[in-house]
């Protein structure tokens, strides 16, 4: 169970949370809204990418301290004579859940799909020049110019299978903010902890453990059910956590903290965020306007 639990720390629950958990076979989840999208190129968007975490790998990611670490790329490293271009070396005997093989050519089309039209992670990948196939199982991507975040932003970079794609034409993502949708939409097939079993928009998404995935061993669990369900209304989910009904809330109210830390049963837990939040001040209306309050409004004077 603790093994799950890292898991979701790190890919899902960025800031507080509270947990029933002890151990578990079936773990019932809730946050305030649903994945906008099964499609994991189409949206850069929290409870989206929350989902999408638990389907799908990326070549990197992040332990409990925010470090970055081996996921379905093992090394990876600027080239010596040109640190334009970062080499990675590809996990090998990793199989999507439908059984499909993982290599280099995937990793390939998976970027370039991440960079298309209509996908919302393009921005994250503005850098990159050109990502080449070495071998099977080495990839090197080009930027343009030299990029310490670009190992930042592929923890969100998801794989697809290729063969996948081509056969159900989800070549490229499909277009939220155009209400376009595709194959993609409603069906996955990763390499992750688990694998899609049904989703109800907005009522109910339910994921199964993938028998075949590749960090078993790296992360051992007993969980064979995440349920997934939306709450968008704060009280309601915490009056779910209280009586059962969920086993784990994120979003949780500043103002119920206490009220649920004290609850036997409980446990509160927090993670750090990689991110950084910004108050955006009207200066042309209002109080606002007056150069004076915005000076009297900075923050640590």
């Amino acid at each position: 169970m603790k093994s799950l639990t890292t898991r979701l720390a790190v890919g899902v629950f960025a800031g507080v949370f509270v947990s029933t958990l002890a151990s578990a076979e079936t773990i019932r989840w809730a946050r305030a809204g649903d994945s906008l999208t099964m499609d994991p190129h189409a949206q850069n968007e929290g409870p989206t990418h929350a989902l999408a975490h638990q389907i799908y790998d990326s070549l990197l990611q992040r332990d409990m301290s925010g470090a970055i670490i081996p996921s379905l790329a093992t090394e990876w490293a600027a080239l010596p004579d040109n640190p334009n271009v970062w080499r990675f070396k590809l996990r090998k005997g990793v199989t999507y859940h439908d059984g499909a093989a993982f290599d280099s050519e995937d990793v390939v089309f998976s970027l370039n799909r991440a960079m298309a039209d209509g996908s919302d992670m393009k921005e994250l990948l503005s850098s990159v020049k050109e990502v080449r196939a070495v071998d099977s199982h080495t990839v090197d991507i080009e930027t343009h110019g030299a990029n310490p975040l670009l190992v930042n932003n592929l923890t969100n970079m998801f794989m697809m299978d290729k063969g996948w794609a081509e056969a159900n034409d989800v070549m490229t993502p499909h277009d939220v903010a155009k209400g376009e949708t595709n194959f993609a939409t409603m069906n996955t097939n990763g390499t992750g902890a688990f694998k899609l079993v049904s989703r109800s928009i907005d009522e109910k998404t339910v994921l199964t453990a993938n028998p075949n995935y590749w960090g078993k061993s790296i992360y051992p669990s007993q969980v064979t059910e995440i349920i997934y369900t939306p709450i968008q209304s704060s009280a309601t989910r915490v009056a779910a956590l209280l009586s059962g009904q969920v086993d784990i809330i994120q979003d949780v109210p500043v103002q119920d903290l206490g009220r649920v830390s004290s609850t036997a049963g409980l446990t509160v837990g927090t993670a750090a965020q990689n991110r950084v939040i910004f108050f955006g001040v009207d200066n042309a209306d209002g109080p606002t306007a007056d150069l004076r309050v915005r000076q009297a409004m900075k923050i640590g004077r």
